[in-house]
């Protein structure tokens, strides 16, 4: 073990589970004795494991978190010393501000942990409730290789997640009115299958489930399109830019076409199917440059190692 190696210690991660999952393997490639756990449910043996597991860990680290008073988070604050981090990504800062509306914020939330968000809208957002953060881009496990050329068919990429609670920000609306809007495109829409999604759906759009193979995809994808009314860090679109492909989204990001609501997405689209018709369409190399600015060469994961060592000092 090197000397760098012993500053690390161990971190539990609890909160979402697909990006959970990933950073714990991360870190564990740095040195830190990093474990993710599910949440418990109402499982006493599971709550129990968490707690064990929360009481051992030098760090705990939440992926998205509760606010108010009642919450598993206030409880664990009531208890725990050490450090505690919330990283903020999304749809949870919808909810917190929501809470403090309803005057139930706990302070031991709001004002003990060491609070970082994905992207940066998020910590104005957290502010207005009087919750201090930062922005700390979390991992994305984006392409650095060589961008795939675009199809021959123009094709679009978009995101209609299942649980009805996630679907709630998402335009779905607008999104089902686009295949009628260009006949002459093809639509592939992930991973809600067709049971789920209002019938009829147009002849050019293919609803698929979960997609595990998602390199194949971007690589038959021109254009991602996703639609929301509230969002944190997109990892489909970094993944989507580090392939050169475009990105039309309703919040900012460098090298995306940010665009909201039904006639400045359509507008946005048709002038990529544009372009692409007369033949002049090529990779997008600047959202691909800011891409792995950002994102490339472990730049976020090494920004949150020296945060997380320094937490032990």
């Amino acid at each position: 073990m090197t000397p760098e190696d012993e500053r690390r210690g161990r971190i539990l991660i609890l909160g979402l589970p697909y990006f959970g999952a990933l950073l714990a393997d991360a870190l564990a490639g740095l040195g830190w004795r990093a474990e993710f756990l599910p949440h418990p449910g109402r499982s006493a043996a599971g709550w129990a494991r968490v707690a064990k597991a929360a009481a051992r860990a030098d760090i705990v680290y939440l992926i998205g978190s509760r606010i108010d008073r009642a919450s598993p988070q206030d409880r664990l604050l009531r208890l725990r010393r050490r450090p505690v981090v919330i990283h903020w990504v999304g749809t949870d800062v919808q909810i917190a501000v929501d809470e403090h509306r309803r005057h139930n914020i706990s302070l031991r939330v709001a004002e003990r942990p060491i609070h970082w968000c994905d992207a940066p809208w998020l910590v104005d957002e957290l502010r207005t409730i009087g919750v201090v953060s930062e922005y700390v881009p979390l991992p994305i496990p984006i392409e650095t290789a060589p961008a795939p050329p675009l199809p021959e068919t123009f094709s679009v990429l978009l995101y209609y997640p299942v649980d009805a609670f996630d679907r709630e920000v998402f335009d779905i609306e607008t999104m089902l009115r686009l295949p009628l809007e260009f006949p002459a495109a093809r639509f592939v829409l992930i991973p809600s299958p067709p049971e789920t999604l209002p019938a009829p759906l147009p002849r050019n759009l293919e609803a698929r489930a979960w997609v595990d193979d998602m390199e194949a995809l971007y690589r038959e994808t021109t254009v991602v399109v996703r639609l929301t009314s509230h969002d944190g860090q997109s990892f489909m679109a970094a993944e989507a830019l580090s392939r050169g492909r475009y990105v039309i989204w309703t919040h900012p990001m460098p090298g995306c076409i940010k665009a909201e609501g039904p006639e400045a997405v359509t507008k946005a689209l048709g002038s990529l199917l544009k372009k692409h018709d007369d033949g002049v369409l090529k990779l997008n190399t600047s959202g691909r440059r800011a891409a792995l600015e950002r994102f490339g060469k472990g730049r976020p994961l090494r920004e949150l190692d020296e945060r997380l060592r320094g937490l032990l000092r």
